[in-house]
């Protein structure tokens, strides 16, 4: 009966889910944010992100490595109020047969690279936001940048799966199914402690006087 092993992969991977201790938000030296003075647009440097050993690490095993920037334009007043928002998404990943990095940002088309100081560079060109103030004001902007080798998405499956998915097989009315052993597998190596690098960033207040768009 393969009820049982999958029951315990998926405890196995809860419990490293409730023992790993969550990513502590800090300004990084390696991934800083600023403004573009002409535009007041947001600048965020990825700067090394790909050099950390760890990631790089997950990368060459073949898990695709995914980047979000979530920023936020705020109004500096005696009650600061939320101007806009906008995300950038990007995701590496390493192909251990032809020895390239494919590299997608957005929904534009994949693009390879030889090495990852290549992927790196060109995750950095390709770095854009088009968010910026509207009209004169002061100003400040908030950004999450994460770096994760699987989705978030995961824990939330994993819950769904206890909480439902696995009912009929744990009840012996169902088999379980491929999506669900496919699920336990990315569980599993979730559970194995693999990087996830989560920053907070937020720039210095600025007084924007209106220029370019």
């Amino acid at each position: 009966m393969i009820v049982r092993p999958v029951l315990v992969v998926l405890c196995a991977a809860l419990a490293a889910f409730g023992a790993r201790p969550g990513a502590v938000a800090a300004q990084d030296e390696e991934t800083w944010i600023s403004v573009e003075p002409r535009t007041g647009g947001v600048v965020v440097e990825l700067g090394a992100l790909l050099e950390d050993r760890a990631l790089a690490n997950a990368v060459h095993e073949g898990l695709p490595l995914r980047i979000s920037v979530d920023a936020e334009l705020w109004a500096d007043r005696l009650f600061d109020s939320e101007e806009g928002r906008e995300s950038w998404k990007a995701s590496v990943l390493y192909d251990p047969v032809t020895l390239r990095y494919e590299v997608q940002v957005g929904q534009a088309e994949a693009v390879e690279f030889r090495t990852l100081d290549e992927a790196r560079d060109h995750l950095q060109r390709s770095f854009q936001l088009g968010l910026r103030p509207a009209r004169p004001g002061r100003y400040y902007y908030l950004a999450s940048v994460e770096m994760a080798t699987l989705s978030l998405s995961d824990l939330e499956e994993l819950r769904r799966w206890l909480s439902g998915d696995l009912a009929p097989a744990v009840g012996g009315d169902a088999p379980v199914d491929g999506a669900v052993a496919r699920g336990v597998r990315r569980l599993f190596v979730r559970a194995l402690g693999l990087p996830t690098r989560r920053v907070r960033l937020r720039t210095e207040a600025f007084t924007f006087e209106g220029g370019s768009q």
